[in-house]
C-alpha cells in the first residue's frame, strides 16, 4: 500500500511537471532532460547497490534495448500530446492504459492467466477510453483553442488549454501502446537480469538514441530552451524515477498486485492539476471516462 501510494504520487506529479516542460522547452528537450536525469539516478544506485550483470546475456540485452526504444516512443508521444494542447488529465489517463496493453500481451505471448478481475479491468479501461475520447454534442461547432504553430522540438508559449486537442488523441493512444510494449519486455526480462540492471539498460538505450539524434535537430531548436522548461523536465524525470523505484520495491516485497492497484490511481493527480492549474474544462462524459479508466487499471492490478 505504501509503495503503491508513493508510485502514484511520483507518476502523477511527473505528468504535471511533464506538461510544463513540454509546453516550455518542447518535446525533445523535455524528454531528454527527464530521461537523462533518470539514468544518472540509476547509475548512482548501481554504484551503491552493485547489482550483478551476470544474467545479462545478448538476448536479454536486445530485449531490454527494445524496451528502451518502445519506452522512448511512449515518452515522445506522451509529451507531444501535452505540447499540442492535450488536457493533462485525459492524456495521462489514456496513456495509463498501457497497463492493460501489457496485461494482454502477457496473456497472449506468455500464457499468463488474466482472471475475472483482469478481464473486467481491461473492459472498463477500454470503455473509459472510448468515453473520454468521444466528442460531446456540439463539439464540432465549438471554437478551437488557439495555439502557436508547433515547431518540431520547440513548444509554443504556455497557454490555458481546455481540452484534448484532436492532434493529441492519436498521440495519447500511441503512448499507451508503446508504453505497454515496453512494460511487457521490461517485465519479462527484468525477472532474469534483475530490476535495476534492466532499468539501467532500457533507460540507457533511450538516452543513447536521444544523444544520437541531437546533431539532426538544428541550431534553432537547440537555442530556444528556457531555464524553466529544463527545470520542469528535471522535475518530471526525478518524480518518474521515484515512482519507478517505489513500484519496483513493492514488487520485490511480494506485493505486486496491491502496489499495481494502488499506483494505478495516479491519473487523478494530473486530472485535478489540469482543472486547477491549466484551466481545463472536461465534459461529464470525459470525467466518467477517466473514472472508468482508473477503476479498470485498479482491477487489472488485482488480477
Amino acid at each position: 500500500m505504501i509503495y503503491g501510494s508513493i508510485a502514484a504520487v511520483g507518476w502523477g506529479l511527473s505528468a504535471v511537471a511533464a506538461t510544463h516542460a513540454a509546453r516550455r522547452a518542447g518535446t525533445y528537450a523535455a524528454v531528454f532532460g527527464g530521461q537523462g536525469l533518470g539514468v544518472v539516478v540509476l547509475l548512482l544506485l548501481t554504484a551503491v547497490l552493485r547489482p550483478s550483470f551476470a544474467a545479462l546475456d545478448g538476448r536479454a540485452a536486445a530485449g531490454l534495448a527494445g524496451a528502451g526504444l518502445l519506452g522512448l516512443a511512449g515518452y515522445l508521444t506522451f509529451y507531444r500530446a501535452l505540447e499540442y494542447g492535450g488536457a493533462v488529465g485525459l492524456v495521462s489517463a489514456i496513456s495509463a492504459t498501457y497497463g492493460g496493453v501489457t496485461t494482454v500481451l502477457a496473456v497472449l505471448l506468455l500464457g499468463e492467466h488474466l482472471g475475472g478481475y483482469g478481464a473486467a479491468g481491461v473492459a472498463l479501461a477500454v470503455a473509459g477510453t472510448a468515453a473520454a475520447l468521444a466528442r460531446p454534442p456540439g463539439a464540432a461547432q465549438a471554437a478551437p483553442v488557439a495555439v502557436g504553430e508547433p515547431i518540431v522540438g520547440v513548444a509554443p508559449a504556455p497557454s490555458r488549454f481546455r481540452g484534448l486537442s484532436r492532434a493529441g488523441i492519436p498521440l495519447a493512444l500511441a503512448s499507451a501502446l508503446t508504453y505497454g510494449g515496453s512494460g511487457f519486455l521490461l517485465g519479462d526480462y527484468s525477472g532474469r537480469a534483475g530490476w535495476l540492471t534492466s532499468a539501467l539498460v532500457a533507460h540507457g538505450t533511450s538516452v543513447a538514441v536521444l544523444l544520437a539524434a541531437l546533431p539532426f535537430l538544428g541550431r534553432r531548436q537547440q537555442s530556444r530552451l528556457p531555464a524553466s522548461g529544463i527545470a520542469w523536465a528535471a522535475a518530471a524525470g526525478l518524480t518518474d524515477v521515484v515512482g519507478l523505484l517505489a513500484f519496483s520495491r513493492g514488487g520485490a516485497a511480494g506485493q505486486v498486485a496491491v502496489t499495481a492497484a494502488v499506483s494505478s490511481v495516479y491519473p487523478a493527480i494530473p486530472l485535478v492539476a489540469g482543472l486547477a492549474m491549466f484551466g481545463e474544462r472536461l465534459s461529464r462524459r470525459q470525467l466518467a471516462g477517466v473514472g472508468l479508466i482508473v477503476a479498470g487499471l485498479a482491477l487489472i492490478g488485482l488480477r
